[in-house]
């Protein structure tokens, strides 16, 4: 993916350092490891802050939120993240414009920032820089999904674990006091099934954990979805289903672990279909920014609007356990692998019923 361009000279910056002052700010920053980035304040006629304009930013928080060069002078901040307007965050940056007094939150992001992208969680400090402020933004989204998914392992293993092995235990118990006799088929098939089920667990997390190594090479998406479809060919024959796509893009990723995104989402089209016969769509639906959409779509029963928030946390069963098998790890691994690549996943409602998943990658 080729390098984003790097903002042009802050004349606020400037005025207020002098030239080589500025010289000397940029020196420091642009290969600073964290996010920075400088807010102007905007007043009206009485003196009050009413927006920020934005000023200088680091490489590192452009592509961080893949901001292009024409962002700073097509938006205030209002104006690119609306949901700042009235809030809390917002007063607080305007009472360090006024006060001095530096403010420290932790903030996650998953929303359009302009003709960016703001997605993870952050330590923000934040402090006054003249009539404006300074943001230095800490990337601590790996730890606390890190967090999060040691609370989700301990959780599967008092709960969805736990249950086929002492399934198990008691099935052996029940074998060792009748020694003397050849074990039921019921019973074999109740030991077969419950170690199977703890086999897919445990290879579940596996994959999970490992789904975040890349190696990254130009992917011909297009064939990567033909050689998808040739693994899936007995289910979708079986199923009576039939895979449309159009003309996919070249993308930058490890081809391995996008091979493990497509046939997830095309698998659980599959098994949450609503008729005997059905259909499901790979296309590409948009490209900015350096990033390609692809969506996924089906013509299935559908997610609960309320539930589409959880869909890709881990060990998720969105749908009856019995009606349909699975450890709730696929959607988990999907958004894994994608974040990993820089890109993002979400899911909708499709027009006309169903489900359609999107997600985007670097462009080839």
């Amino acid at each position: 993916m080729a390098e984003l361009e790097v903002w042009g000279d802050d004349p606020k910056l400037v005025e207020l350092l002098g030239e080589q002052g500025e010289a000397g700010f940029r020196a420091l920053f642009d290969g600073f490891p964290e996010s920075v980035g400088v807010l102007w304040a905007r007043r009206d006629d009485a003196g009050k802050v009413v927006d920020f304009t934005f000023g200088y930013g680091n490489p590192s928080i452009l592509r961080a939120f893949r901001l292009p060069p024409s962002m700073r002078d097509r938006y205030t901040l209002l104006e690119a993240l609306p949901r700042m307007r009235g809030s809390h965050a917002f007063d607080a940056y305007v009472e360090v414009c006024e006060s001095g007094a530096p403010w420290v939150q932790e903030v996650t992001y998953d929303t359009p920032f302009g003709d960016g992208y703001m997605l993870g969680t952050f330590v923000q400090r934040t402090v006054k820089l003249g009539d404006g402020l300074i943001n230095f933004l800490t990337d601590v989204t790996e730890q606390r999904r890190m967090e999060a998914e040691l609370a989700s392992y301990a959780d599967v293993v008092a709960h969805d674990l736990s249950e086929p092995v002492a399934g198990i235990a008691m099935l052996v118990g029940l074998l060792e006091r009748r020694p003397e006799e050849p074990p039921p088929p019921a019973v074999l098939r109740q030991l077969h099934d419950g170690s199977q089920r703890a086999r897919d667990l445990i290879d579940g997390v596996l994959l999970y954990a490992r789904a975040g190594e890349l190696e990254t090479e130009s992917v011909a998406l297009e064939q990567l979805v033909a050689e998808v479809a040739a693994d899936l060919r007995p289910r979708l024959e079986q199923d009576g289903a039939t895979l449309h796509t159009s003309e996919l893009p070249d993308v930058t990723g490890d081809p391995r672990q996008l091979r493990r995104v497509l046939q997830n989402l095309i698998a659980n089209a599959l098994k949450f279909r609503d008729d005997e016969r059905a259909r499901v769509w790979v296309r590409v639906e948009a490209s900015s920014n350096g990033m390609a959409q692809i969506s996924v779509a089906d013509g299935g029963i559908g997610i609960a609007p309320e539930a589409r928030e959880h869909v890709f946390e881990m060990f998720q069963r969105l749908h009856d356990r019995e009606a349909f098998e699975g450890t709730g790890i696929g959607l988990a691994v999907c958004r894994k692998i994608v974040e990993r690549h820089g890109g993002r996943i979400w899911v909708d409602e499709r027009t006309g019923g169903g489900t359609v998943f999107r997600f985007t990658l670097p462009a080839g």
